[in-house]
């Protein structure tokens, strides 16, 4: 069955399209074509791969250590991992970093908005290390990080007569304090520990009295 007319039409337009598009195309991919393999022949003569994109470094996560933890350097080479630090925390404070670098993944730290330490008079996390990695302490001399209070996401500044962070504190004054006539609250570095009392019952979110490590 022939063609029709119209159909031959459409055809013929089709095929002169066609040839078009391979008579304009296959200079310029043979122009952008050369130039590369030109290149790749220079890298190849002298010796030079093709640059590789070097991949971001790792950042190291802020987080606090247990009860006497050695700086973190000397901290991750000697953690051996054990677990057993978490093992004998009477309040589950110490969890397991979960990270994809081997250097920090399974190190343990405290996350004092969910659970702060407690400052155990034998401190049986650092007792339980069997590498150093956490080292014997005394309660008095334990310093895990230090308190940081946030102006602007206190209720005080809200008009609301809160202060959670300094009636909850272990330390009591020592660490932390309420100025009446200015009506901020008042960190002492010297005094604070950074147990995280003040970060777990700080009742805003964003917490506005968080612990960084020292």
């Amino acid at each position: 069955m022939s063609d029709t007319p119209f159909e031959k039409q459409h055809g013929d337009r089709r095929r002169f399209f066609r040839a078009l598009f391979h008579r304009v195309a296959e200079p310029v991919a043979d122009a952008v074509e050369r130039p590369l393999k030109q290149f790749e022949q220079v890298l190849e003569q002298t010796g030079h791969a093709e640059p590789a994109l070097a991949p971001p470094p790792a950042v190291a996560p802020t987080v606090l250590r247990p009860p006497g933890a050695l700086a973190e350097e000397e901290f991750l080479s000697a953690c051996h991992r054990t677990g057993q630090c978490a093992a004998v925390c009477p309040v589950q404070a110490i969890k397991f970093l979960a990270a994809d670098d081997l250097r920090w993944g399974g190190t343990p730290y405290i996350e004092p908005e969910m659970q702060a330490c407690v400052m155990c008079n034998d401190v049986p996390c650092a007792r339980a290390c069997p590498s150093g990695a956490l080292q014997p302490v005394q309660p008095e001399e334990i310093r895990i990080g230090v308190a940081e209070w946030a102006l602007e996401s206190c209720l005080r500044t809200m008009g609301q007569e809160c202060r959670e962070c300094v009636d909850k504190c272990p330390a009591g004054t020592r660490a932390i304090e309420l100025d009446e006539s200015s009506n901020l609250i008042m960190v002492k570095l010297e005094g604070c520990t950074g147990c995280g009392v003040c970060q777990q019952h700080c009742p805003t979110y964003p917490k506005a009295i968080t612990v960084r490590p020292r």
